[in-house]
């Protein structure tokens, strides 16, 4: 019987990089597959995002044909043939929480192309999407709705406008928020601070498609990993375990035996 490796790979999903343009680069030992503005067009909101590959998650990428798509400056998504399960991952920058007409109609495009990516992708996908959605889940409304299940009980916030949108979105396409189902002390769950008033909140997000719930062993924030690279937001990580499909158990039809005939 042929012995099955195990492999370990490490994928990073970054937002608000400030890059330009979109294409695939070759950093050290990592491969970066970028979107952004084009570099025709200079702006002080570059936005941008990435995901970055470690060697063993390239050697993966590219023997699944190297699948990605730069959808716009706050999205883009990559496609891996795994073992057992095919593996979307989708990294994104969500517009901040509206205050204006201009803010709400480029936060509902951003949710609009997000949701065409999620259509596209094959229904037996396992799929992750990553980033920062500058949106805050939870409070007792919340808990009293319970949408879905889409909301865990472990939430640092109350719901904003932002919030409600990642909710109906959650709810549309049967997806949870992993960080809410995982318990842990309240510096674990925050991810970034307001400069005003000094108070933690969750604006970084893992999302899963429900049905693979069961692979995402843990998530949780890591203070003292962004220190160095000069970020206001904290990493956030996620242990993901991809199992066997199970077999399918055999109905066995129920025997009824003639007491009368056993007699016999």
């Amino acid at each position: 019987m042929k012995q099955l490796q195990k492999y370990r790979i490490q994928i990073a999903a970054l937002s608000e990089t400030c890059m330009y343009d979109s294409g695939v680069k070759l950093i050290n030992d990592f491969t970066w597959i970028f979107s952004g503005l084009p570099s025709t067009t200079k702006t002080r909101n570059a936005h941008g995002v990435a995901i970055c590959l470690d060697k063993v998650a390239a050697k993966v990428w590219k023997d699944s044909g190297s699948e990605w798509e730069a959808v716009s400056e706050r999205i883009v998504k990559i496609r891996l043939n795994c073992l057992f399960i095919n593996l979307t991952i989708i990294s994104i920058y969500s517009p901040v929480n509206s205050t204006n007409n201009q803010m709400n109609d480029d936060s509902q495009n951003f949710y609009n192309d997000l949701q065409d990516v999620i259509n596209r992708i094959p229904t037996k996908d396992m799929y992750i999407i990553m980033g920062d959605f500058n949106a805050r889940v939870g409070g007792k409304q919340q808990q009293q709705q319970n949408l879905c299940n889409s909301v865990g009980p472990y939430t640092a916030d109350i719901t904003n406008e932002n919030g409600e949108k990642l909710i109906d979105l959650c709810t549309i396409n049967n997806i949870i928020v992993t960080n809410t189902f995982f318990k842990h002390k309240l510096v674990h769950q925050t991810s970034w601070m307001h400069p005003g008033n000094k108070q933690w909140h969750m604006l970084d997000y893992t999302l899963v498609n429900k049905k693979f719930r069961s692979s995402i062993e843990d998530c949780r924030m890591y203070r003292k990993a962004a220190g160095a690279i000069g970020t206001d937001h904290h990493l956030m990580r996620i242990k993901i375990k991809l199992h066997f499909k199970s077999r399918r158990k055999l109905v066995q039809k129920k025997v009824v035996y003639d007491p009368i005939k056993l007699k016999n």
